[in-house]
């Protein structure tokens, strides 16, 4: 990695934030109660500060259940009565033991409490004018039913309430996003000391609102080797390498490659782009056109005799070579060409527009096996390929499926990949040694050594055609102008879905082309001065 990892959100899984709960308080000596109290008191100061503060007769609910969620939501309750706030607490009944207990005890002090269920409850929540999820916090993993379920229920049918989560919105998987059959839907999210994947995927990240990360004193660097559960019961893993990111715009921009005042084309990096046959020179062109966009000195897009001249919206930039006898698709005898083409270059694009055919499904599976220099799989290059022509790629390798793609690739169903793709694509990435994107609303990054980085950047607006073959053509311009293949994945997916954004801004609208993201890069770039 160039850039600091400081600049990155960290975020926990269940079992690394209870182990650094534990570290807090059995052997740094923090006790529970304090930083149960520290939690409390960021929800408490938010509110005051975004509602109370200027809305003081708020009607202000607080939903606690019998866990240390609900200890949050008593701690919070007090602190919030406190201070002259309109507060009323529904709770799960007594809670049994701990410090949860000791808070509920000190609620009593300060009001009272009504238990779920209750006409009375009901009632309370329908008219709140602000409502506090303290039911259940990290670690859930049962589906919610019952009365719990008609509690979450009627929490979500007050549509005029300001709905606020105390860590993690009740019913989300704190791990891979999933929900619990049920789920608290909030505008906002107070999570503390650390960010919960659950949050940054979907469907979580609609429940979860904003998430705002609130420093409890947990310290996030702690002694030990930590097990993490693995879906696929593999040995354990020291969790020290094996962390999940948030990526940020100061993390990336230290990664955007700086133009030196000498540079020329040589210098700045030479891509091929092997894509195209009948009928989808479009991808070809689109993914060529991205990586000069992005960066990129040269591209030269290899592409099947009847494109070389004729590419479709080809940019005047970007230069176009066909080997001999191709005139619609690439097959076995051109490997060699390619081979020779690619030691050449300083990466090579594989697999936009390249066709299912089965000759091709051979030149293809030659390629990933002897090519040397960096090389990125997409589209049409994975669906030629299987895993066993992944495993046999040393390094310097990134592959960029869809779920369905990966799907093929790895055996698994569209569903399991969809709700675990955390946990998918980092043992994948360590599987095959490969750079793994996972396209879809928060891309997940995997690296061979573990580690995840999910991007926060896009809307809807790319759910169009071509939209892909650009991210392919932006990581590839980044790739060949320096980056690694982790860095320029990173960079890729990052600048792509802010490029969606800006000019989605700035024609206020919800749709654009694939095309519209060359204009919106510009955008993105002058939103972070690089």
């Amino acid at each position: 990695m160039d850039a600091k990892f400081h600049k990155l959100i960290r975020l926990a899984d269940t079992i690394s934030m209870r182990e650094m709960e534990k570290h807090a308080i059995e052997d740094l000596g923090i006790h529970g109660l304090v930083l149960m109290e520290n939690a409390a008191r960021s929800v408490a100061d938010w509110l005051t500060e975004n509602k109370l503060k200027n809305n003081p007769g708020a009607r202000v609910v607080i939903c606690c259940g019998k866990g240390n969620n609900g200890g949050d939501g008593f701690a919070t309750a007090r602190l919030l009565a406190n201070r002259g706030y309109d507060i009323q607490v529904v709770d799960a009944g007594e809670v049994k033991k701990g410090d949860s207990r000791k808070n509920q005890l000190l609620w009593e002090k300060f009001g009272e409490s009504t238990t779920f269920p209750d006409v009375n409850a009901s009632l309370m929540i329908k008219e709140a004018d602000v409502l506090i999820d303290a039911i259940f916090g990290i670690g859930i993993e049962q589906s919610i039913e019952g009365a719990y379920r008609e509690w979450i229920e009627i929490f979500n049918s007050n549509k005029t309430a300001l709905r606020v989560a105390v860590d993690i919105p009740s019913g989300v998987s704190t791990d891979e996003s999933k929900i619990l059959g049920v789920a608290a839907l909030c505008q906002h999210t107070i999570t503390f000391q650390t960010g919960k994947p659950g949050c940054y995927q979907h469907p979580g990240v609609i429940y979860s609102g904003k998430v705002h990360i609130a420093d409890i004193s947990i310290p996030e660097i702690y002694s030990g080797r930590l097990p993490v559960k693995n879906t696929d019961s593999e040995s354990s893993k020291n969790i020290s390498t094996l962390c999940t990111y948030l990526l940020t715009p100061e993390f990336v921009t230290e990664l955007i490659p700086e133009r030196l005042p000498d540079a020329h084309k040589g210098s700045s990096g030479h891509l091929l782009a092997v894509c195209g046959s009948r009928g989808m020179g479009g991808a070809a062109s689109l993914s060529s056109t991205a990586a000069l966009n992005s960066g990129a000195g040269l591209v030269n897009a290899c592409v099947p005799g009847h494109l070389c001249d004729q590419l479709p919206g080809q940019s005047a930039e970007v230069m176009t070579v066909s080997p001999h006898n191709a005139p619609e698709y690439f097959s076995e005898e051109h490997t060699n060409f390619v081979e020779q083409l690619a030691s050449v270059h300083d990466a090579v694009l594989l697999g936009c527009g390249l066709g299912v055919h089965s000759q091709t499904a051979v030149f293809v599976k030659l390629l990933t096996k002897h090519l040397q220099v960096p090389l990125l799989i997409d589209a049409d290059g994975l669906n030629n390929i299987d895993e066993s022509d992944l495993q046999e790629r040393l390094n310097n390798t990134i592959v960029t499926p869809h779920p369905r793609e990966l799907s093929r690739l790895c055996g698994k169903s569209v569903t399991e990949i969809q709700e675990n793709r955390i946990s998918t694509v980092r043992r994948l990435a360590q599987d095959w040694n490969v750079v793994l994107l996972l396209k879809g609303a928060n891309t997940v990054i995997g690296s061979p050594d573990g580690q995840i980085f999910i991007n926060p950047t896009g809307n809807s607006a790319l759910a169009t055609a071509g939209s892909g073959d650009v991210l392919s053509g932006f990581i590839g311009g980044f790739l060949v102008q320096g980056l690694s293949p982790l860095n320029a994945t990173i960079t890729g997916a990052y600048m792509h879905g802010l490029a969606a954004e800006c000019f989605t801004q700035k024609t206020n609208s919800k749709y654009m082309l694939a095309s519209d993201l060359f204009e919106g890069l510009l955008l993105a770039r002058n939103m972070l001065k690089v």
